[in-house]
């Protein structure tokens, strides 16, 4: 349970403070002037536009190129949704054409460090960008590529550019292919949604959806689930196996006994008195299991959820 709510809590804190998106809007091509329709949608509390485009990483020591994507950051400043962390380093120079942060889980596969220089094809064209960062995103908690079903960090891998650059870079001059938003909390995201569609229906945009069907926050959530799943099914049954045990031990131990219970009731113990005994040493049995297990369980779960906060690459862990 501790572990659990751990998750729980880190996952959320993360979402909140590097402003995760609940809505994504894909398109094909649609005109930056078009976020100021899309900004006014009731219920859209923030909204940024970006590029995203599928890329090909070259390398070393691999025999064919590792696939990706690499999104655009604005030219000053940071997004105003799904922020990054930065891990060393820093963020692309404004201006500069090759410069590129690097997702942590990509960067530890391939040992990029800042001052590396990565070859990358996109749009057709190759060009060498250099690693100037190392970062973690919220949405990319569980990096894991197209027709992959576990991640494979080697074969795939997130960079993020200017977005001036990578305009240039994929021919989309004051242009989009993705706008996110966050939502206010009284939004009704079904009708944020259609209206995202509505407007973006004209320029290919194959809809809009929302943060249960985005990859990595959906790998998250159902690992989540499973383990609330298992902490309401096992408990019961240890419990239970535990009472059984401590019912065989303190049988037996009246069976043992038993001579000496019926010299102590020929003295004038009450039964009461001899079944206080017996609870005794039960309390002392399950007071002895509630410090062991409790211990044992707090460094457990804080060592599992370790594992998760290095698993999932989250920024921190609260516990």
């Amino acid at each position: 349970a501790g572990m659990l709510s751990s998750l729980q809590e880190t996952r959320r804190a993360y979402y909140e403070r590097y402003l995760f998106a609940d809505v994504w809007a894909p398109t094909v091509r649609a005109p930056e002037r078009l976020i100021t329709d899309l900004r006014a949608i009731d219920g859209v509390q923030a909204l940024t536009t970006r590029i995203r485009a599928p890329a090909l990483f070259a390398m070393e020591g691999m025999s064919a190129p590792a696939s990706g994507e690499v999104l655009s950051l604005p030219d000053q400043g940071e997004p105003s949704v799904n922020r990054l962390h930065l891990v060393r380093g820093r963020f692309p120079t404004p201006g500069r054409a090759d410069e590129a942060v690097v997702l942590k889980a990509f960067a530890d596969a391939h040992r990029l460090e800042p001052g590396d220089r990565v070859p990358v094809t996109l749009y057709g064209g190759r060009r060498e960008l250099a690693v100037v960062g190392i970062v973690l995103s919220p949405e990319h908690v569980y990096a894991i590529g197209p027709g992959q079903f576990v991640p494979d960090d080697r074969v795939f891998g997130v960079l993020w550019m200017r977005r001036s650059a990578l305009e240039q870079a994929v021919n989309q001059d004051e242009a989009f292919n993705e706008a996110v938003a966050r939502l206010s909390r009284d939004a009704s995201e079904p009708a944020v949604i259609a209206a995202l569609d509505r407007l973006l229906e004209p320029f290919g945009a194959p809809g809009a959806y929302g943060r249960r069907d985005q990859i990595s926050d959906a790998f998250v959530s159902s690992e989540i689930d499973q383990l609330a799943t298992m902490g309401r099914v096992l408990p019961p049954v240890f419990l239970l196996v535990a009472a059984f045990l401590v019912n065989v031990v303190i049988s037996r131990a009246i069976a043992v006994q038993r001579a000496g219970i019926g010299l102590l009731k020929a003295f004038g113990y009450r039964n009461r008195d001899i079944a206080a005994h017996y609870l005794k040493l039960v309390a002392v049995i399950a007071g002895a299991g509630v410090l062991i297990g409790g211990a044992a369980g707090i460094w457990l779960g804080q060592s599992m959820a370790r594992l998760y906060m290095e698993y999932y690459r989250f920024p921190f862990l609260l516990f």
